[in-house]
């Protein structure tokens, strides 16, 4: 399947070719789950288990040392043979508890539960989600919880629904849409529920208008009142403000909590069927690849695993890219495991993505013609690496959205959004505010 990927500024199109995602159903059980304690930007987390530990199916394992911090469960049950440290999807170094399989599972085959959300107090709502380890993953991924406790703090708060993917080379979110579309409609009913809403806002791009009714929704929420809006597809609309810009007016002014389908899935699986986060759905695709699949992976399952169930490498690999060839990241390790944000793998060949130089810029322009923020990357990106940032140059920097639309249509190969994004990241621009 040949997909077009096309800019909100600038005529430039993007090609690419990959299959449409299917769902194979559940990954082989990993013999050796490598458990990341790093799972999200929540503070310091910490191991409640010791090396040597029988662990069962769901045990919480680690726990943050502050409120409202994520919680890690075994995903498999077996024994902690050690702690040690690895390299997460993000490239972040993290320490990781390594579970090797044995023993009997308690959540795997037992009678799935129902809980009736809709009845249920919103603290004991907000109990389980927090108990149950459930990760938002719409942008920069951060405890479920922590969102939810602070916009009870607002009078007016507004459930907003991205039903696509925020790179639309990943595909995972807007398949999870529909395929799984009650679940994710409920996962986000009892959110909204929690935080003691009445509305959703649920937006989707122009291909998925049939699948969208309105109707459709509102058999699902009861009481609550679902709004669906349509956005155009054009890359980045699926951003914070990209979405914000597809609103009303009458929702501009309202507190926002932008959740994805990945997110609302688990919200639901883990307060209706009693279940915490122990797996992800992963698409897994690319070039390189025997054949593609959507497969229902437990946390820590390496990504070499995945591969092998995919049939194992069709051709020599050049680059494994986790969560999007747009605002992914490369990974060198076939050890590297899934965690609670892992969204799509893509294993790519040399012809798709060959090894590459970084040239000079040759001052084409075309990084300008295409920032949706009206951004001149270059001149940002010469101020960062001159240390010559004024305070108009820093509110560049902080007004960019790291969408990747610079560094894909630049024809010298410069990494100009990943520029921009360490300079944000290290404070560059902070002491100029």
């Amino acid at each position: 399947m040949t997909r077009f990927i096309r800019f909100r500024r600038s005529m430039e199109t993007i090609t690419i070719s990959e299959p449409k995602p299917e769902h194979t159903g559940n990954a082989f059980l990993p013999p050796v789950a490598l458990v990341s304690l790093n799972q999200d930007s929540s503070a310091e987390i910490r191991p409640i288990v010791i090396e040597g530990n029988r662990v069962r199916e769901g045990q919480l394992i680690a726990r943050g040392v502050q409120p409202d911090c994520t919680r890690i469960h075994a995903p498999i049950p077996g024994f902690l043979r050690s702690f040690k440290n690895i390299q997460g999807p993000d490239g972040a170094s993290s320490l990781a508890a390594e579970i090797v399989l044995s023993g009997s599972f308690d959540i795997l085959g037992r009678k799935e539960e129902n809980y009736q959300w809709k009845t249920a107090p919103e603290s004991e709502i907000i109990r389980i989600l927090e108990d149950k380890g459930v990760v938002s993953t719409f942008d920069e991924p951060e405890p479920l919880v922590h969102l939810i406790r602070a916009a009870k703090k607002h009078k007016k708060t507004i459930i907003v629904v991205r039903m696509f993917d925020l790179d639309p080379t990943c595909q995972l979110d807007s398949f999870l849409a529909e395929k799984f579309f009650v679940q994710v409609v409920e996962g986000a009913g009892l959110i909204a529920h929690s935080i003691n809403t009445k509305e959703i806002l649920f937006i989707h791009d122009d291909k998925k208008e049939d699948a969208f009714k309105e109707s459709k929704f509102k058999e699902l929420l009861g009481t609550i009142d679902p709004i669906v809006v349509k956005t155009d597809n054009r890359y980045p609309s699926g951003n914070r403000k990209q979405l914000i810009l597809a609103m009303d007016e009458q929702f501009k002014k309202r507190n926002m909590v932008f959740i994805d389908p990945s997110t609302a899935l688990s919200a639901y699986e883990a307060v209706v069927k009693n279940k915490p986060v122990l797996y992800r759905h992963v698409f897994v695709s690319g070039p390189a690849l025997s054949r593609a699949a959507v497969l229902k992976v437990r946390i820590g399952t390496p990504v070499a695993n995945l591969i092998m169930e995919c049939g194992g490498f069709s051709t020599n690999p050049s680059r494994i890219v986790i969560n999007g060839l747009i605002t992914g990241t490369s990974v060198l390790d076939l050890s590297t495991p899934i965690t609670k944000t892992t969204k799509s793998i893509h294993i790519m060949d040399k012809e798709t993505c060959p090894e590459y130089n970084v040239y000079s810029c040759i001052r084409c322009g075309r990084c300008l013609q295409v920032c949706p923020m009206y951004l001149d990357p270059m001149e940002l990106v010469e101020a960062v690496k001159n240390d010559q940032i004024t305070k108009q140059i820093a509110k560049g920097i902080d007004a960019c959205q790291h969408c990747g639309c610079c560094t894909m249509v630049c024809p010298s190969r410069i990494p100009l959004h990943h520029i921009l994004s360490d300079a944000q990241i290290t404070g560059k621009t902070g002491a100029l505010q």
